[in-house]
């Protein structure tokens, strides 16, 4: 790689954007596919379509859970490994990680397709929705071992010093999944399922164009006989465990909304919570794709003892964040009827009644999010799981749990709004806690020299 743009010895800015414009580029792509797929499936195929899409979205955090944990985790100790400058070792943890995420991407396969009617019942589908949810479901698990293999490559590629490959792949992916949405939904008008194929193998896009990485002579990564101690795997799920609770923590709280979402305000409801959803997913990707930028930044100046490194290049992702944070909440609070009508046929104004309420009191959530993304992937790379995860459990499961499930029972559906903000904002300040008593140095102090 360009010493220019290595990690341990070039300028942090240079660094920083070499690595970070590539992931956020990648992530917001990703993000845009999810978003093309509402705006064709609200206008082609109905509102409540768009509900049933939302309604499976706990199974999309369920199948990226393990297998992002085990992935992240695995990739920030390669990462560290490459930072000391152990091969051999940051091969084995690559060969070992593939081989347990096949095993897990199989498994989830089909057990999702065998108890898949028991599933529907369980996202709390009605009988209108039922079918829709089923059918959507079906191909999603079909297609999940391809592109769940393809996102654990994308994080081993970025670590191996090629990131721009990996934003790649996920750009090439959003290019492939709008274009089979417009023959699948809108030219073949298969639906709901037209979605789903159209998702499907975009995805699975991914795995395509990163397997060339492997076979260049650059690249350090290379799968080796399996031998040896299997201890670094049980690690890197405990150095990932924030990534499992995030997308688990995503699902189940996404779960509790739709419930209570359709109790309250029915179909129209739900489909005004996808909405607000799919605009909350675009700066949600915009925030991982900064913090996940952090991983081989921090992992490798975390190995190389470079304590200084690493704080610069956390405090350059925070205001990258925040300005980032604050361009979107502008963008929102403006133009919010015109971003709910990309989503909807003519006509529909309950829901973008509802959407528009959703919007006026979530938008606070941007501002905190980007900020807490950024401090967990920091001690995921430190190799801090414990505060990593604790900071990933209460910003999305355990305060917005309790907020859900106290807030509307006093403030009506204004409770459910605020919610996700006020348990943003609390766990910032508990981030900030965290990092004022392990800040780099410490974290680099207490290890034994290599």
């Amino acid at each position: 790689m360009n010493s220019k743009y290595d990690p341990v010895s070039g300028r942090v800015i240079p660094v920083f954007l070499h690595y970070a414009i590539p992931s956020v580029i990648g992530m917001l792509a990703l993000s845009s596919a999810f978003m093309v797929d509402g705006i064709f499936i609200g206008n082609f195929v109905g509102a409540t379509a768009l509900a049933a899409v939302n309604l499976a979205m706990p199974v999309w955090s369920g199948l990226f859970a393990v297998i992002t944990m085990l992935a992240i985790g695995s990739s920030v100790m390669c990462g560290k490994y490459l930072g000391e400058d152990d091969i051999s070792a940051a091969k084995d943890i690559f060969t070992k990680s593939l081989c347990c995420s096949l095993s897990i991407a199989l498994l989830s396969c089909v057990l999702g397709i065998v108890f898949l009617d028991s599933l529907v019942v369980a996202l709390g589908a009605t009988e209108e929705l039922a079918a829709l949810v089923s059918s959507y479901l079906l191909v999603i698990f079909a297609f999940s071992p391809v592109f769940l293999m393809g996102f654990v490559l994308l994080y081993f590629v970025r670590i191996d010093s090629n990131p721009l490959l990996a934003s790649t792949s996920l750009i090439a992916s959003a290019l492939i999944n709008v274009v089979l949405d417009w023959l699948l939904i809108m030219q073949w008008e298969m639906g709901i399922a037209g979605a789903a194929y159209a998702t499907g193998i975009a995805h699975g896009s991914v795995l395509i164009v990163l397997l060339p990485h492997f076979l260049r002579q650059t690249c350090q990564l290379r799968l080796v006989p399996l031998s040896g101690s299997w201890n670094d795997i049980p690690r890197a799920l405990a150095n990932g465990f924030s990534e499992f609770a995030n997308e688990i923590s995503i699902g189940l709280t996404t779960l509790l909304l739709n419930w209570i979402m359709i109790t309250r305000l029915g179909v129209s409801g739900v489909a005004a919570f996808t909405i607000v959803n799919y605009l909350f997913f675009i700066g949600l990707m915009t925030f991982y794709g900064i913090g996940e930028s952090l991983q081989p930044l921090i992992s490798k100046n975390f190995g190389a003892r470079q304590a200084g490194k690493m704080t610069e290049f956390v405090i350059v992702a925070l205001l990258s964040n925040l300005l980032i944070a604050l361009i979107l909440c502008g963008v929102l609070l403006t133009l919010p009827h015109v971003l709910i009508g990309f989503f909807l046929q003519p006509g529909e104004t309950s829901i973008v009644e509802i959407a528009t309420r959703f919007l006026y009191y979530f938008w606070p959530a941007f501002i905190f999010s980007g900020m807490n993304i950024t401090l967990s992937e920091f001690f995921t790379a430190c190799h801090k799981p414990v505060l990593s995860a604790s900071i990933a459990l209460l910003r999305s499961l355990c305060l917005p749990l309790i907020f859900l499930l106290t807030l509307p029972a006093w403030l009506g559906e204004i409770g459910v709004f605020i919610s996700i903000p006020i348990a943003e904002f609390l766990t910032f300040f508990v981030a900030l806690i965290f990092v004022s008593k392990n800040s780099s140095r410490q974290i680099v102090d207490a290890l034994t020299p290599v």
